[in-house]
């Protein structure tokens, strides 16, 4: 009797224990009643989306007893530093999102993100479903979080009543050349009342028309011979440079980077302010359909990024981001991987509201639209949204290689601030910068 006994205590355990592994209640769905919390940490305000989603998810999983919790951290150097802070200390984060592929692969290597190829070999989780980007975060052969986000915020904001006044149809494709012959064509007025073709953002991200030579070079576009050495004394994106500094510096049809940095010229304050006709990168969509906070009545319409000149352009512009991990240190790595098999496939939609397109292709892209222009429908113009920013592309420029791109991302701006205040010419700052680049990949 004592042996049956211990035989079926034995059973028992082993059952609880596969249970675990099974995803069971035990850890996902909270054992005796208990609720399990996920506690989700994002870059994204709250009532910009994220909040919306986890509310759904409560809702769908309060039966199953689990729940969601979402804390915003600021996605800039301090917020990343407080966030990992909380991982490697195992206190506060089971799902997070990581906003960049030189970032996930820090993390991987800190131990700070989990390893789910099992997880999804396991569920047989439709990994197919994110097309070719969802592999494109995979680190030596293995998944260590899931792109969530299809990145098309790489396309031209366009102030639509000012095309329109100008007689300029807004653009389905076009080239450098067009693009800068625009930007002189709506430029009008001088002093304060100037009004410019075009805004560049060069404060905030001051390589985004050298990441227009993507389309030509693909996502790797900063290195060549495999990673061996860099790619900045390319034709393609010494045209890209130009096109920024000649816009600035010759036609001054773009604010200045001098006047831009002295002047804490924001994309806000001149875009959506009617102080530029077109601004590149679609970050501050959520704040074009805030008219109560940055009041307008002019409609937004959208363009892909210009392609170049110089040769055909085989890539679109776009790939995939916010990829959601699970902290290592987190207890409750079940209900976590539910979370994110979730949010991933199901429940990305209100993310849509404040301008984030889901990669998933089981998405109704008809849903995901009339989620984005919610509370825009006078302020956005719907065909161009659905055609540039919306609708899935072909063939993205993704990132593969991130060796050494903290590091390159430095002598990036370095040289290109060189560029554009004129202390280096584009040929001189780009030779500088392959300097230095190889001279750091050799390391």
């Amino acid at each position: 009797m004592k042996k049956m006994a211990c035989l079926f205590m034995v059973t028992i355990m082993l059952f609880a224990a596969l249970n675990v592994y099974a995803g069971g209640k035990t850890d996902s769905g909270g054992a005796a009643g208990k609720t399990v919390t996920v506690r989700v940490w994002g870059g994204v305000p709250a009532e910009n989306g994220p909040q919306a989603s986890v509310d759904l998810f409560n809702a769908l999983y309060k039966d199953r007893g689990i729940q969601a919790e979402y804390t915003r951290f600021v996605n800039d150097d301090n917020g990343n530093l407080q966030l990992e802070t909380n991982l490697l200390a195992g206190d506060g984060v089971d799902v997070y999102i990581t906003y960049s592929a030189p970032t996930l692969r820090k993390r991987i290597d800190s131990n700070m993100a989990m390893d789910i190829t099992s997880l999804i070999s396991r569920d047989s989780f439709d990994i197919a479903g994110f097309g070719d980007l969802g592999d494109d975060f995979m680190y030596n052969g293995r998944h260590y979080g899931l792109p969530s986000k299809f990145n098309v915020d790489d396309c031209i904001m366009i102030n639509k009543s000012m095309f329109d006044a100008a007689g300029i149809p807004v653009p389905s494709k076009w080239t450098y050349s067009e693009f800068r012959e625009i930007a002189k064509k709506l430029t009008k007025g001088s002093g304060d009342s100037k009004v410019y073709g075009a805004f560049l953002n060069t404060p905030q991200f001051i390589g985004a028309t050298m990441g227009f030579a993507n389309s030509v070079l693909g996502g790797d576009s900063l290195y060549v011979q495999g990673g061996k050495a860099t790619n900045y004394n390319s034709p393609i994106i010494q045209e890209a440079v130009k096109l920024a500094y000649d816009m600035m510096n010759v036609d001054k049809s773009a604010p200045t980077h001098v006047d831009s940095v002295t002047q804490k010229l924001t994309q806000e304050g001149m875009f959506l302010s009617g102080k530029a006709a077109m601004t590149p990168g679609a970050w501050i969509v959520r704040n074009v359909k805030d008219t109560k906070n940055y009041p307008h009545d002019f409609v937004t319409a959208f363009a892909p990024y210009p392609v170049s000149d110089l040769q055909a352009s085989p890539y679109s512009i776009g790939g995939a981001g916010d990829i959601i991990c699970v902290n290592p240190k987190s207890k409750n790595t079940e209900a976590a991987w539910e979370y994110v098999k979730w949010y991933t496939t199901k429940g990305m939609v209100p993310m849509a509201r404040g301008g984030r397109i889901p990669l998933y292709s089981g998405y109704n892209m008809d849903e995901v639209t009339a989620a984005f222009l919610e509370g825009g429908e006078t302020v956005l113009d719907a065909p161009s949204l659905k055609a540039a920013y919306v609708s899935p592309r072909k063939n993205p420029a993704v990132q593969t290689i991130t060796d050494k791109a903290a590091e390159l991302s430095a002598i990036t701006r370095e040289e290109l601030e060189a560029i554009y205040n004129g202390v280096k010419t584009v040929n001189q700052g780009l030779s500088d910068a392959k300097t230095r680049g190889d001279r750091i990949l050799s390391q």
